[in-house]
């Protein structure tokens, strides 16, 4: 965004990756730029290993959605882990 106006940019290189840890690190080595959550870079960041760019430009804000199998009652591991989820996200949201 810049103002009110959508940006688009599409990016290309040689290196693709849909795991955030590798793309962290490739970026940390210089490979190129990653638009990566803070609970991935938290670390470089604290480093000075990477650090923010294109900072004129919000980014849309993301969210974290549980997705389990349809019906009133979830067995109770899909509970539990979705409760975790939940509280996890709550205490921590960098994460």
């Amino acid at each position: 965004m810049d103002g009110e106006e959508i940006i688009a940019v599409q990016p290309q290189g040689r290196f693709r990756s849909d795991n955030g840890a590798a793309l962290a690190s490739a970026a940390a080595t210089g490979l190129g730029i990653a638009w990566l959550p803070d609970c991935v870079t938290h670390e470089y960041l604290a480093s000075g290993t990477l650090v923010p760019v294109m900072t004129r430009y919000p980014l849309p804000v993301g969210g974290v959605y549980v997705v389990r199998p349809p019906g009133p009652r979830p067995s109770r591991k899909v509970r539990i882990l979705s409760e975790l989820l939940v509280e996890s996200f709550e205490r921590n949201p960098h994460l």
